[in-house]
């Protein structure tokens, strides 16, 4: 794996093991020897799909991207597995991915040319600072184009990744690939976090409802007592949307956005509501659209669950 760190004005990066701990990091060398690189094609060849010069480019790029981001990611080096913080291991667990909700196959082809539908060339991590959550990217080959896919799964079974909405990292990957110098954003800043999008709140507590128990949501939904706000927490859930038939304290859902991730909140129902006692759970976007958000039919559906959720506020008005 490689450290991404926010190296300045260095000219050239090399790749060197820390003895012992099967971690690589980059650091300043104007060694421009790179006889010890064995993956892609020459690093002449500039209209090859990938290769060792290339990859050094990638390197640099998504070195000076981080800076920007105040981020630092780790780099798969070819051995081993790089581990995010939701315990995923990669490339170990390219057979649980699903690509925009549709099953595919990935492999770490170092080439780009491999048989798979996504032949990844590079992949970074970057682990955030509360618990199973982190950005990770997968830099690939599909049809013979590069594409960028991101992944931020945090629970579950599947790995949902997407194709990244980076405008700075698309852009960066292709000229690379390309062969082309890359031109910088002057405001990468501004449109370089994959968690940036906010979803219809109400949009969300229908996938929440939807998951936590179909039935009942949709039971009340249809007699007129399904209700939603977004002003209503306190205490542990100050901050929180939630749904509700204004019942008991047992009766509310809570949720909250960050980027691709929804923390869920509800009463403990193994402890009386008077205890205060909150279960927590973690979904992304990604995972809840495609159980409930894929086909024209699925979304008509939803899309008219949303619309008939009710305002907290108006309730017995």
């Amino acid at each position: 794996m490689l450290t991404l760190t926010a190296c300045q004005n260095h000219k050239k990066s090399a790749i060197t093991k820390q003895t012992g701990v099967g971690k690589v990091q980059k650091t300043t060398n104007s060694n421009d020897d790179k006889g010890n690189r064995t993956f892609g094609s020459d690093s002449n060849a500039s209209d090859s799909t990938w290769n060792s010069e290339k990859q050094d480019k990638l390197d640099d790029f998504l070195d000076d991207w981080a800076t920007t981001m105040n981020q630092e990611y780790e780099k798969y080096d070819g051995d081993g597995q790089i581990t995010t913080a939701a315990g995923e291991k990669f490339p170990r667990d390219f057979n649980r991915v699903y690509v925009n909700g549709q099953k595919a196959s990935l492999s770490y082809d170092p080439s780009g040319k491999g048989n798979a539908d996504y032949n990844v060339v590079a992949i970074y991590n970057y682990d955030k600072d509360e618990g199973a959550s982190h950005i990770t990217y997968f830099f690939a080959f599909h049809k013979n184009q590069p594409i960028v896919l991101v992944d931020e799964t945090t629970n579950g079974d599947k790995v949902m990744a997407k194709e990244t909405e980076n405008r700075d990292l698309i852009n960066g990957f292709n000229s690379i690939a390309a062969g082309q110098n890359i031109e910088k954003s002057s405001d990468s800043k501004s449109k370089s976090n994959d968690s940036s999008s906010v979803e219809n709140p109400k949009l969300i507590g229908v996938f929440v409802g939807l998951l936590k128990d179909g039935d009942w949501f949709k039971d009340n939904l249809n007699n007129g007592h399904m209700y939603f706000s977004d002003d209503s927490g306190y205490g542990k859930t100050k901050g929180y949307d939630c749904i509700t038939t204004g019942g008991d304290p047992q009766s509310y859902y809570w949720f909250k956005q960050d980027g691709n991730n929804i923390t869920v909140k509800y009463n403990d129902h193994d402890h009386s509501p008077a205890e205060g006692i909150y279960k927590t759970e973690h979904y992304t976007i990604d995972r809840l659209k495609s159980d409930y958000y894929v086909n024209s039919g699925q979304k008509d559906e939803v899309n008219g669950y949303v619309d008939a959720l009710k305002s907290l506020d108006d309730k017995d008005d």
